[in-house]
């Protein structure tokens, strides 16, 4: 009885230990993958949440994927800190393990960007700082920072389309 139980403590190890190790996996290919399809400076900081990965990854939907990316560079706002939480994302692991991240649909987005105050008058045009169709929900000040959150459903996260903005 006693190896019985010492085997499937093992086992049990060496799975959260696997789950780890392809969570790990995902969150760099993700990385690499949105750097190189949107022209990143450098790879964005992914975090796949839930247990277990392998299960979200065989089923090609991830519960929940949290996105952040310093001094993202655009012509209209300057530089832009970005974070954005993904529900419901769906992608193929075949997709991930190529690096082929495009188009992905995901239930629901909430997304949050930071720039500098020193622009104001970009402010007339907020709602172009918030990609795929995202609404701004709140515009609040932070000092000399202008932070805008926003959210959206259903939507269409099209990678190709950040390319050069």
């Amino acid at each position: 009885m006693r190896i019985l139980l010492v085997v499937l403590v093992i086992i049990a190890g060496l799975a959260v230990a696997a789950d780890f190790g392809a969570a790990a996996y995902a969150e760099k290919a993700a990385a690499e993958s949105m750097r190189n399809t949107a022209n990143l400076g450098s790879d964005p900081s992914v975090d796949i949440k839930g247990f277990p990965v392998l299960f979200q990854a065989a089923t090609g939907k991830y519960d929940e994927v949290v996105v952040k990316a310093n001094h993202v560079g655009t012509e209209k706002f300057g530089f832009i800190d970005v974070e954005a939480t993904f529900h419901g994302l769906e992608l193929p692991l075949s997709d991930l393990a190529e690096r082929q991240l495009h188009k992905v649909p995901v239930d629901r987005l909430e997304a949050t960007a930071r720039f500098n105050a020193l622009r104001p008058l970009v402010l007339l045009d907020v709602a172009g700082l918030l990609p795929f169709g995202v609404v701004p929900t709140s515009i609040r000040m932070e000092g000399t920072t202008v932070v805008v959150t926003g959210s959206g459903t259903n939507v269409l996260v099209d990678i190709d389309s950040l390319k050069g903005k």
